[in-house]
């Protein structure tokens, strides 16, 4: 499914950290580059789909403050030691399309968006802290996601470790474009849902390790689980997703 793609490519774009495409000093900003691939296992929670496994590349390219990494771009605006603030875009590719189940058909397919917000970030002693809201751009959900974020990074001679948990809120523009089921779609095995905002729980552990200048291995796993909103959707027979990632970066 789309939405999985983004997981996958948004998690190998911060494989391609500043541990890797570190930035060059402010006064002469170097062009840093990265490319690679993993395989992803999620079930994301929809009928009918169950968990699936795919093999995906993904791209990273650092410019001073301007980051592309996958399908998100962001642009430090201010950094200290501890705390900045970011722009940030990225493509949202939730959805389904209605030939992904026999339970879809006669639905319309639910699209990817374009959204745009910032983030913030604190570095302490005890963990780091985060802060990200995000914005459809692109009049395709017409709303919005906020989502806070702790973890505490382990560092070692040749990688990280992060566990982290984050609460991610849900506009209800947002939750019942992709979980709800209009008048016109409804069927006696799918009922009519006008989805609510939520919040989402995340659990997870982020890994990287790193082999020479040039060869990046990640391992990631993680668990989301849904606010009552996306669970009582007749779209989804699940209480969460699962996911599992494992990919390899070769930096130039």
């Amino acid at each position: 499914m789309a939405r999985k793609l983004l997981n996958l490519v948004t998690t190998m774009s911060i494989i391609c950290s500043t541990q890797v495409l570190a930035d060059a000093p402010p006064e002469s900003p170097q062009l840093k580059w990265g490319i690679g691939a993993a395989i992803i296992s999620q079930d994301q929670g929809y009928v009918g789909i169950g968990n699936e496994t795919e093999f995906v590349p993904a791209v990273a390219i650092q410019y001073g403050n301007f980051s592309l990494l996958g399908p998100r771009a962001n642009y430090k605006v201010y950094q200290t030691e501890q705390f900045e603030v970011s722009l940030s875009a990225h493509l949202r590719l939730d959805g389904f399309e209605a030939n992904d189940s026999d339970y879809f058909i006669g639905m319309e397919d639910r699209d990817m968006s374009f959204d745009a917000g910032f983030e913030m970030e604190y570095d302490t002693s005890f963990g780091e802290f985060g802060f990200e809201f995000m914005h459809d751009v692109s009049s395709t959900h017409k709303g919005y996601e906020a989502s806070v974020s702790y973890g505490v990074p382990f560092r070692f001679e040749d990688g990280r470790v992060f566990p982290y948990i984050a609460a991610n809120f849900q506009s209800e523009d947002l939750v019942d474009y992709y979980y709800g089921v209009q008048a016109t779609e409804a069927l006696t095995n799918r009922a009519f849902y006008l989805g609510d905002s939520s919040t989402a729980f995340e659990v997870g552990i982020q890994s990287d390790w790193f082999l020479g200048k040039h060869h990046m291995i990640k391992a990631d796993i993680s668990y989301t689980s849904y606010g009552s909103e996306i669970k009582d959707s007749p779209l989804v027979d699940a209480s969460g997703s699962a996911q599992i990632i494992f990919g390899y970066v070769y930096v130039f």
